[in-house]
């Protein structure tokens, strides 16, 4: 609000002006209507709560001038508040949220909705919506970490449920509920002498070009699994990545688009792995259970001495290799399929020892001549 003299800024509600000392009069004097002042959530986005008719109702928009001029309209009569529904129970509203996003989510993240829904925060579920406290959302986390269920496991969960609420306007002290501390997943990065071995070990194998596909391209197993033989373009010399295949909520293999944009993508495919899928039939280049890849990957790490690697962990390989190579960031990021930098660099590209021997013995040098100089 202004001054009514001096045109300064003030803040709402005030009394007298702050600059020249000016009585501003009350806010019906001005036929002001007068609401409380918003609050920003952790979320972001500011909060009113009001009270219409002896009934809560809670106002939550992307700004603190959106937040107050739609209270002033619920509280005048001119917008009709949506109220939260009083016998939505957290299920219900899991279900509404699911269903409004069916089709447009990946059908394994609609599975693993459902999963939570169903194997996790059971003591809130039935209830109510408008029942749902602090102190009730903390003591369903106590009881999740009792069931010696991994920190990850707990977090996806609790941050799914915190969506679907604060989805459906209930303000709570998100921030201030304890979780178990999330340790990194444990993963295998092969060194360039076990990728030789691996490369060498899989030759031949039912799951070779699988594994090559993974270890080599650096796709993901729903890129793999979903390739065709007509995906290979045996001129160019290239693979076109341009659908998944995934389990749905009912453990079917569906087909399904990318991962995100940045998956679809263009990638050279080199002449080893070409000439064992030039003679393949049309179709799928895989047919088989997705599981028995990782199950054929473990009995040759085992049967060759090299650690037991998921097939994941050979996409950490890849992006791993690409880094030692020196590989700029924006190539490394349309090759591997990512749409974030800080993914690619924080969670998939690791370190070699001999790498950063050879780095530590680069920065020695240096500094040593410079003595010498």
């Amino acid at each position: 609000m202004k001054c009514r003299k001096c045109k300064g800024e003030l803040p709402e509600g005030a009394t007298y002006c702050c600059w020249c000392g000016k009585k501003q009069g009350s806010d019906r004097a001005r036929g002001e209507i007068n609401v409380p002042e918003p609050r920003q959530l952790s979320s972001g986005k500011w909060f009113i709560q009001l009270r219409v008719g002896g009934q809560s109702a809670p106002i939550t928009e992307d700004t603190p001038e959106l937040c107050r001029a739609k209270a002033r309209a619920i509280k005048a009569g001119m917008l009709e508040l949506k109220r939260k529904p009083e016998d939505l129970t957290l299920t219900k509203a899991i279900d509404n949220y699911i269903d409004a996003r069916k089709g447009i989510v990946s059908p394994s993240t609609i599975a693993s909705y459902k999963k939570i829904q169903r194997l996790r925060f059971q003591s809130l579920m039935p209830a109510k919506l408008e029942t749902i406290t602090t102190v009730k959302l903390q003591k369903a986390v106590q009881a999740e970490v009792k069931k010696g269920l991994s920190a990850k496991t707990i977090k996806d969960a609790y941050c799914f449920i915190k969506t679907v609420l604060v989805d459906n306007r209930v303000d709570l002290d998100y921030d201030h509920i304890p979780l178990p501390p999330v340790q990194p997943s444990p993963f295998s990065v092969l060194t360039p002498d076990e990728i030789s071995v691996l490369i060498k070990a899989v030759r031949g194998t039912p799951c070779e070009i699988e594994i090559l596909l993974a270890l080599w391209l650096g796709l993901r197993r729903s890129e793999i699994i979903a390739l065709e033989r007509k995906d290979f373009n045996f001129e160019q010399k290239t693979v076109t990545i341009s659908k998944a295949i995934v389990r749905d909520e009912n453990n079917l293999m569906v087909d399904k688009g990318t991962k995100c944009a940045a998956s679809a993508r263009v990638v050279s495919c080199p002449d080893y792995i070409l000439d064992k899928v030039k003679p393949l039939k049309d179709g799928r280049i895989y047919t088989n259970d997705p599981g028995y890849i990782l199950k054929e990957l473990h009995r040759i790490c085992e049967a060759n001495g090299l650690p037991p690697v998921r097939l994941h962990d050979l996409r950490h390989v890849n992006a791993s290799i690409m880094l030692m190579l020196n590989t700029p960031d924006k190539y490394a990021m349309e090759r591997g399929g990512w749409s974030s930098k800080k993914t690619m660099t924080g969670r998939y590209q690791h370190t070699y020892d001999s790498e950063a021997q050879r780095v530590d013995t680069a920065i020695n040098t240096y500094f040593k001549d410079l003595l010498s100089a």
